[in-house]
C-alpha cells in the first residue's frame, strides 16, 4: 500500500497482517507491480526543500525496483522544467507494459509520458 504522506509504502499478507514498510521509493503517489514483480513507482512530491521533513534532497519521478526484495534498480527524473517551484509535478500514475516501456500519467501538466529503454 502506498503511503504518501507517510513518505512509505507499508507491506501487509493477504489476512492484513502487517510485515514491513520501505522509504527507498519515497513518497508514492501511484505504483504498479509487473508479472514479473518490477515495482514501479510514481512520486510527484519530493522536492529539494521538503518542509515536511519527507527525504529532504530527494527528487521527484518514477523509481524502478523489486517488489520482492524493496531494491530500488532505476529512477526517471520528472521532466517539468522546475519541479521546485511547483506544488506538484511529474507522474502520479504509473503503469508498464509487458515490454518494459512505462508510462507516467502527469496531473498538472495533463499529459502522459512514455519511457521507453
Amino acid at each position: 500500500m502506498g503511503d504518501r504522506a507517510n513518505a512509505r509504502i507499508q507491506i501487509f499478507d493477504q489476512e492484513g497482517k502487517f510485515l514491513e514498510e520501505w522509504t527507498q521509493f519515497s513518497r508514492p503517489s501511484g505504483m504498479y507491480i509487473g508479472k514479473d514483480d518490477t515495482l514501479y513507482v510514481s512520486d510527484s512530491e519530493s522536492r529539494e526543500r521538503d518542509g515536511y521533513g519527507h527525504h529532504p534532497g530527494w527528487k521527484r519521478g518514477i523509481r524502478v525496483g523489486s517488489a520482492r526484495t524493496g531494491v530500488v534498480t532505476a529512477f526517471i527524473p520528472d521532466t517539468f522544467a522546475d519541479p521546485e517551484k511547483a506544488s506538484t509535478s511529474g507522474p502520479e500514475g504509473v503503469a508498464a507494459d509487458s515490454q518494459g516501456v512505462i508510462y507516467g500519467a502527469e496531473v498538472g501538466q495533463k499529459d502522459l509520458k512514455k519511457y521507453v529503454k
